[in-house]
Formats: C-alpha cells, structure tokens, sequence
C-alpha cells in the first residue's frame, strides 16, 4: 500500500503496523516497550555490559570528549540490564556445592 493511496483510519493503522516492527509494547507496562537484542549465550551478553561500562567510563574520564554529548545514565542502565542476576544466583549455589564436596574430602 503507498501513502498517497491511503484515505482512512484503518488503512493508515494496516500501513504502520507493517512498518512499525521493531517495539513491542511490554504487558502490564504504561507505555514501555520491548525491543529484543539476541545474544549467543551469557558471555556474549555480559561482556556487552562490560564494554558499555567501559565505554561510560572512558567517556567520564576523557578530556577531550564532551561527556554531555553522551547521556550516559541512559547506557548504564542498558548495562544493567544485560547482568544475569538471577542465574548468578545459581553460579553461587553451584560454587558452593563444589566447595561443600572440596572440604569432605
């Protein structure tokens, strides 16, 4: 469908929604939206978290570089994200499972 062809509300709803794909709006969330990032698995995702911190970190402590061209909360918060927290729950579990079995021998 083209845009010079569109004369009613519904037919400009049917054009968006096939462009508009990459947001999909979070249940039970006013007006948040969701965008999926793929990964290969939690090494990948955490060391994106990493490298952004970094790349805050290096933005803060920069001379040259103007940090408020860089709204770096916005990136933390990104980061956090991308921490595993509750699988390293089970790291700890595991961790202390292996520790357990150590010291009965």
């Amino acid at each position: 469908m083209e845009t010079d062809k569109i004369k009613t509300l519904e037919e400009f709803k049917d054009f968006a929604s096939y462009h508009f794909k990459l947001l999909k709006p979070a249940k039970g969330k006013g007006g948040e939206s969701i965008r999926e990032i793929r990964f290969y698995g939690y090494a990948d995702m955490t060391c994106l978290g990493v490298n952004l911190i970094r790349m805050c970190l290096n933005a803060v402590y920069a001379d040259e570089l103007d940090s408020r061209d860089i709204y770096i909360g916005s990136i933390l918060e990104l980061a956090l994200q991308l921490i595993p927290s509750a699988e390293i729950e089970v790291l700890d579990e595991i961790y202390r499972m292996l520790n357990e079995n150590s010291e009965d021998k």
